[in-house]
């Protein structure tokens, strides 16, 4: 089918295919994004959420595909889903697909091993300093542009890297009250007033292959609605943050 129709494609086939990446609950210390609940065994977070919202606004099922998080661009590009939620924008992603939103807002953040001092970000940005990153993440790019002199390093658990002594440092974002408390070994880089040091704030937006303006215009006219709402309001804002590390 034209890619122009994928819109009357969606409600005609009656699913609306969203690409996830599952991880383990919230209660375990998991950012709260998408994941199954505990009880329920029902596809549950933000991401799943604001699925379920706008599949029942087309009218249709919500379908979801678990797939790696590195994985999520090609999935969509090869039209295995339909959308992307809460997918940062690079300049690279934005040569082969197209953004709608802002919709989630994510703080990054740097951690360190909780009995090393560390006094500013400028002790971290020398040559002989290593810091992780998740794989496959955008956050990369923050950390090179916040720490341009510092080795940085990608792992698939960079926290786990930070606790084994592999790095001296990690950046990342979707920190969790509860995945702190489960691992005393670390802690979140603070200003001399205990504050926790955002070191930029990252936006996740739906994405979606390019050629298909039905479709974008009725992303970002959903977005814009639900913003009317307050629906965005509280599943990225409200309920988001009561699990966020302060």
């Amino acid at each position: 089918m034209d890619n122009h129709n994928l819109l009357e494609e969606i409600c005609g086939r009656g699913t609306l295919n969203i690409a996830v990446s599952f991880s383990p609950p919230p209660e375990e210390g998991h950012t709260p994004e998408f994941y199954l609940d505990q009880k329920t065994g029902e596809p549950s977070g933000v991401v799943c959420e604001l699925g379920k919202i706008m599949a029942n606004d087309l009218s249709v099922r919500a379908n979801w595909v678990n797939v790696p998080w590195p994985e999520q661009m090609d999935v969509l590009l090869d039209a295995r889903v339909d959308l992307l939620v809460s997918y940062t924008i690079t300049p690279e992603r934005a040569r082969h697909i197209e953004f709608v939103g802002p919709v989630l807002p994510s703080e990054i953040v740097l951690a360190h091993r909780s009995e090393i001092m560390v006094r500013s970000v400028e002790e971290l940005n020398q040559s002989d300093k290593r810091i992780a990153v998740w794989h496959g993440s955008s956050v990369s790019e923050v950390a090179a542009a916040q720490l341009p002199n510092a080795v940085i390093v990608e792992y698939s658990d960079p926290t786990n890297a930070v606790e084994e002594g592999l790095v001296d440092a990690c950046v990342i974002d979707g920190v969790t009250k509860i995945f702190m408390d489960n691992h005393p070994n670390l802690r979140l880089f603070r200003d001399d007033q205990q504050q926790m040091v955002i070191l930029a704030q990252e936006l996740g937006y739906c994405a979606i292959r390019p050629g298909n303006p039905r479709w974008y215009n009725w992303l970002s006219n959903w977005l814009a609605y639900h913003n009317l709402k307050g629906t965005l309001e509280y599943w990225c804002g409200t309920w988001w943050k009561s699990w966020m590390a302060d």
